[in-house]
């Protein structure tokens, strides 16, 4: 365990995400099991990324743990012994992302159920593009300026808030007697983390009759993007807005959906 104690301050000096630090141990941590004492050798780590294919994970999942294990072989200065990751075909386009009709539907069902701040949430997710984990950085006072430094990854962008935006989350202070600090908030005062979000929306989209792989918070990101990139077009500045800093990370939202190809496919007529 003292190992492990040095590796998770070795994290922290690296200046890691706490939920990256975690994936990071939690991985180190099962690879360690996998050897059971048995000595490091790079015929070892291939067989472990081996053991992962064989556990039906998704080809990035197991790239993410991969990812995990080398860096704790750095830590360990047994570099020698990291593997490659999965070579993966880049996607040409975004599955999984809910429609206008979807969105709405989600929207009214919130507000009749009575559950406003979800309401609120998605709507703020929907109009910035912002991640789940950035909501904390909507507070009552950025709603004066229109605008929110966020930071995310080791990066620091503004996000703007539209008008329509300000005025309902204006609203929505008033009613809950919100003055100042961070707007969504979980049960204990803390920002509202995205576990809590995730479960609300799955719970939403399941009352409405919304495929389960469609509803999730990173879903409204999708969302934003697609509906800006048909509305304007303007890939370097949606590139800014989203905080990418590869515009080919970007490029993803200038395709047709997994849904459109297949509808075009469908209408060949061959």
């Amino acid at each position: 365990m003292k190992q492990f104690e040095g590796y998770e301050e070795y994290l922290k000096q690296s200046e890691l995400s706490k939920q990256t630090r975690q994936v990071y141990l939690r991985e180190a941590e099962k690879f360690v099991r996998y050897l059971n004492g048995k000595e490091i050798t790079k015929d070892r780590t291939m067989l472990y990324r081996e053991k992962l294919r064989e556990e039906d994970l998704s080809p990035a999942t197991i790239n993410l743990y991969v990812i995990a294990v080398n860096r704790y072989l750095r830590y360990l200065e047994c570099g020698q012994a990291s593997i490659k990751t999965l070579k993966v075909q880049k996607k040409r386009s975004v599955e999984n992302v809910i429609s206008r009709k979807e969105y709405q539907e989600l929207l009214n069902y919130a507000k009749s159920s009575g559950r406003k701040k979800y309401y609120y949430i998605m709507r703020t997710l929907a109009l910035t593009g912002i991640r789940v984990s950035e909501l904390q950085y909507i507070t009552v006072e950025t709603l004066e300026t229109g605008r929110v430094q966020v930071y995310n990854k080791g990066k620091i962008r503004d996000v703007y808030l539209p008008d329509v935006l300000i005025r309902e989350l204006k609203k929505f202070c008033r009613e809950e007697k919100e003055n100042d600090g961070i707007i969504f908030r979980g049960r204990g005062g803390d920002p509202i983390n995205r576990i809590t979000v995730y479960k609300m929306i799955a719970y939403l989209g399941d009352m409405v009759g919304i495929k389960k792989e469609k509803v999730h918070p990173h879903s409204f990101r999708h969302f934003f993007a697609i509906s800006y990139m048909e509305r304007y077009g303007n890939l370097a500045e949606l590139a800014d807005l989203l905080g990418h800093t590869s515009i080919e990370t970007t490029r993803i939202y200038t395709t047709s959906t997994v849904e459109e190809k297949r509808r075009k496919l469908n209408n060949l007529g061959l």
